[in-house]
């Protein structure tokens, strides 16, 4: 690929993309070790508000306690950078603030604190890749907006589900294939999930139990195709999407069943193929037929393009290089949303009650299309941890703006605010 020849070009020219690095739990760890590996970048200030955990992470990867600096004063930390230490600071936003730093990857999983770094890294004409779906689902489109205004890059991430999907997507519109399914493979899907119940997995794993629980319930997922719906185009054919059971063998054939590959153009998932991303493309042309037919790939006119792994932190870090040499973004909304997640009950939830948001025990998410979310008043799933019951809400029933009050102010419910006036949405 160009872009790893490009990053030693870097390299030798002593002229290393600066990152840094906003979180350092397990996507944020993984990203600095990761970096620290290769050529053309470098991890240079690491932001996390436990400070000890990100001093922790440089110590793990092999950096000496002398090259690392404590900071919290700008000035202080800029001439650590300028001397060539490592920054290390509790103060989330001072990496856009350092000059020097070419771009910010924020990896915190949390929709506010996402929404903050961002704004600030825009407003300071920073480039900013996120590993955050969630942020991007809930207010990405006002954010790229901004983005572009200033001239800066705003993204999620590649190695994450929505990224490869992009990827893929290019892929075959590069071979004048027309993408017609962008498809996520869930392996369960426990749509009640707390937690509680997630509590063994998160602790083998290392994961936060939201993280756990927004997986097993289906929200991320939910999020992640929101996201590729927005940067493409297409569009789920039901709420929540239908979610096909299947297998590679038979995916075409099952897809056809139930009326998927109909000339719309949609995201989906699967269960029962236990990992990956898939794209079904389609090509009319009598000559790709017969020649992809002779290269094992079918009779057409609807292929299968299967990418089986997914490998976050490992694929995360070409992101913040693409958006300082080429200053393009992997995955970005293209303009108003076109799909949304909304909040749905997950139990029996009382009127008063203050919501605990993604990967808790009240609510879960589905994706809708934009123009049932607004007919229909959805609660978008990223809002509901600031929003507290004005009535009861029976289990599986949608949340609605007006069943709700905000519980707090902030950047993310201005934000959001905007983002619906800028692009004619029900405002809350």
């Amino acid at each position: 690929m160009q872009i790893w020849r490009d990053l030693e070009r870097r390299e030798e020219n002593n002229d290393i993309i600066r990152v840094a690095v906003v979180g350092t739990g397990f996507f944020g760890a993984g990203l600095v070790r990761q970096m620290l590996k290769m050529k053309g970048l470098k991890p240079v200030v690491l932001a996390n508000r436990t400070l000890q955990r990100a001093i922790d992470v440089l110590l793990a990867a092999g950096i000496p306690l002398s090259r690392i600096q404590t900071c919290n004063d700008l000035s202080k930390a800029q001439k650590a950078l300028e001397s060539r230490q490592f920054v290390v600071t509790s103060q989330l936003n001072l990496p856009a603030q350092i000059q020097g730093v070419d771009v910010v990857m924020e990896a915190t999983g949390n929709v506010t604190i996402g929404a903050q770094i961002a704004s600030e890294c825009i407003a300071r004409g920073k480039h900013i890749v996120a590993a955050n779906p969630e942020t991007q689902a809930t207010v990405g489109c006002i954010l790229k907006y901004r983005a572009d205004q200033a001239g800066v890059v705003y993204s999620d991430v590649d190695g994450d589900q929505p990224g490869v999907l992009m990827n893929l997507s290019d892929y075959c519109r590069g071979m004048s294939f027309q993408p017609v399914i962008a498809g996520n493979c869930k392996g369960v899907l426990k749509r009640y999930a707390t937690p509680e119940t997630q509590a063994s997995f998160s602790t083998q794993n290392g994961i936060q139990p939201w993280i756990a629980t927004a997986a097993a319930d289906g929200t991320k997922l939910n999020i992640e195709m929101a996201i590729v719906a927005n940067a493409t185009g297409m569009m789920p054919a039901a709420l929540g999407m239908k979610g096909i059971q299947t297998n590679l063998e038979s995916i075409l054939k099952d897809f056809s069943k139930s009326d998927l590959l109909n000339g719309g153009r949609y995201v989906e998932y699967t269960l029962g193929i236990p990992s990956g991303v898939f794209m079904i493309a389609k090509n009319d042309e009598k000559i790709v037929q017969n020649e992809f037919q002779y290269l094992k790939m079918g009779s057409g006119p609807y292929y299968l393009f299967y990418h089986p792994y997914i490998l976050c932190h490992y694929d995360a870090p070409l992101s913040a290089a693409e958006a300082v040499l080429y200053h393009t973004a992997t995955i970005a909304p293209m303009g108003a949303p076109v799909a949304e997640v909304g909040a749905f009950a997950k139990r029996n939830l009382k009127s008063g009650q203050k919501l605990d948001g993604i990967g808790g025990f009240d609510v879960y998410g589905l994706i809708a299309s934009a123009k049932i979310f607004r007919r229909d008043d959805y609660l978008p799933i990223g809002m509901a941890e600031f929003a507290r019951l004005k009535r009861d809400i029976r289990k599986d029933e949608p949340i609605r703006y007006g069943d709700i009050d905000w519980e707090a102010s902030g950047n993310i419910l201005t934000l959001r605010k905007e983002q619906d006036r800028l692009f004619n949405m029900s405002a809350a």
